[in-house]
């Protein structure tokens, strides 16, 4: 992240990471000690974020399309709306943002800001802003 016009570039490479499960790549954006906020869980630590998505993932297939990027390199800020995609592979009556069956497909809209610190995110947060489509089969 050395050049101001890479910090886009940089978001992008992680997103695309998560979206192949690449958990050595994405993990790679989080700092040791990351605050994570997001609607299924409250989180501190690269590695228990790691083993919340090991998780998640083992359950469902989840996508992640960036809609809009905002970055400052000099407040060490990224702010995105991300549309989110899930699949249920499997039932998971328990999940914490609501049960999905096999099958159940699950979109939202979401914005999330990412502090930056030595190019790894120190804390993340999202809310939820839509949830089109919610539950339709696939």
């Amino acid at each position: 992240m050395s050049e101001a016009g890479s910090l886009r570039p940089w978001f992008e490479a992680y997103v695309d990471a998560f979206n192949r499960d690449d958990f050595e790549g994405f993990g790679a954006y989080y700092a040791k000690d990351v605050v994570f906020q997001g609607q299924a869980a409250q989180l501190v630590g690269r590695e228990e974020v790691l083993a919340f998505y090991r998780f998640v993932k083992s359950k469902i297939d989840e996508t992640l399309e960036l809609l809009s990027f905002v970055g400052s390199r000099d407040l060490g800020r990224i702010a995105v709306e991300m549309r989110t995609l899930l699949v249920a592979r499997e039932d998971w009556l328990d999940m914490p943002t609501g049960a999905m069956r096999a099958g159940d497909r699950r979109e939202s809209v979401n914005f999330i800001l990412y502090d930056i610190v030595d190019d790894r995110f120190t804390r993340v947060r999202s809310a939820r802003f839509s949830s089109p489509g919610a539950g339709r089969p696939a």
